[in-house]
């Protein structure tokens, strides 16, 4: 069966075979899924072994393969352009949690200049630590919570002045 989604902005597919075997179109390679009898699933490409943990909120996907977080959203009938059940996700200057959860570490500061892909504050959610990123370069102007604070997808944790 052949699953779509958006990565990055960009249509994507997969075909999925059994449950079990994964084709990417644009990497011409099958991965195999595989879970383990303590329910964990692993992705095995050749000799190699990731992890997988994945949780949905609204219509975006968030995956964790390695510690590497990556967001994907459903196709909406908009032409693929959805948005997340949380604050408007699609804005690069505001940075919100992936699912409700605690802050665990706060790394940027107010007026902290970041790049793209900075990582800026880390939310603990499903005893999974969820490392939240900036989407552009920017200065940072607002973080909206402290280590310890319960968040919601709602809320921005940190804000961002965009660079030119």
């Amino acid at each position: 069966m052949i699953y779509e989604f958006v990565h990055n902005g960009e249509l994507k597919t997969v075909d999925l075979k059994d449950n079990r075997i994964a084709t990417f179109p644009d990497v011409n390679k099958a991965v195999e899924i595989d879970c383990s009898p303590d329910g964990r699933f692993y992705l095995h490409n050749g000799d190699a072994r990731s992890e997988v943990h994945a949780v949905v909120s609204g219509d975006t996907i968030f995956v964790d393969i390695n510690s590497v977080l990556y967001e994907f959203t459903i196709p909406s009938q908009d032409g693929g352009k959805g948005t997340s059940g949380g604050g408007d996700m699609a804005d690069p200057s505001k940075v919100y949690a992936p699912m409700p959860g605690k802050v665990v570490k706060v790394i940027a500061v107010e007026g902290d200049e970041v790049e793209a892909k900075a990582q800026l504050i880390i939310v603990e959610a499903m005893k999974m630590e969820h490392i939240c990123i900036a989407k552009a370069k920017g200065k940072v102007t607002a973080v909206n919570f402290k280590e310890g604070d319960q968040v919601d997808t709602e809320t921005p944790l940190i804000e961002l002045e965009l660079a030119e």
